[in-house]
């Protein structure tokens, strides 16, 4: 495997225009060591960028908005991403918080039993009210790691990503921290299979 470098990632973000700070993107590429499985709870212009890191390798998007699911499904037409509908609200997040029963999703049985390496949350919107939040995403990403594995939570300065993080992921699991355009925390979970409490 190729080393990543910082100057690659920034020439990447620029031709691509991803949001995230190249620092951000700098971290997560870094703990890709392809082949890996590797999900991402969302989609936009960084899609083609994970799935060509990790060649050979079985890249998964989840998407909530058919815009940016289609838009890009259309422009990269070989992305495995599936389309869902969260059923959350914002504003619901801390009711919910203590509830896994009612944040589980409907995905597909083969994503179920993958043992995934690397989970990415930057998806779906949580940055106002009416927008689904991340509950579902940060609750499952704890669920479908694998022991050792790492999970990227990005935004994790907003309250909701806060919260279902120290409560799913564990705050002793936080190995590094990032600051570009918002706060990203890379989680090693060392647990078996499956959300355990604390």
């Amino acid at each position: 495997m190729k080393a990543v470098r910082l100057k690659g990632v920034k020439r990447e973000r620029d031709r691509l225009g991803i949001q995230m700070h190249s620092n951000e993107l700098f971290l997560i590429a870094r703990a890709i060591r392809a082949p890996v499985n590797f999900m991402v709870f969302g989609m936009g212009n960084d899609s083609i960028f994970w799935s060509s890191l990790n060649r050979r390798g079985r890249t998964v998007f989840i998407e909530d908005q058919a815009e940016w699911f289609n838009r890009v499904k259309q422009e990269n037409p070989s992305l495995e991403a599936y389309l869902v509908d969260y059923g959350t609200k914002l504003e619901e997040g801390m009711r919910l918080i203590d509830h896994p029963e009612r944040l589980a999703m409907d995905l597909p049985p083969d994503i179920r039993r993958t043992e995934w390496n690397v989970i990415l949350v930057d998806g779906p919107a949580g940055y106002e009210d009416g927008t689904p939040g991340r509950m579902k995403s940060i609750y499952e990403a704890s669920r479908l790691i694998r022991p050792g594995g790492s999970i990227f939570v990005h935004d994790q300065e907003r309250a909701v990503e806060s919260a279902y993080s120290d409560r799913y992921l564990l705050r002793r699991n936080v190995v590094a921290e990032v600051k570009g355009r918002a706060l990203l925390r890379r989680y090693i979970v060392e647990h078996e299979r499956g959300y355990r409490s604390r």
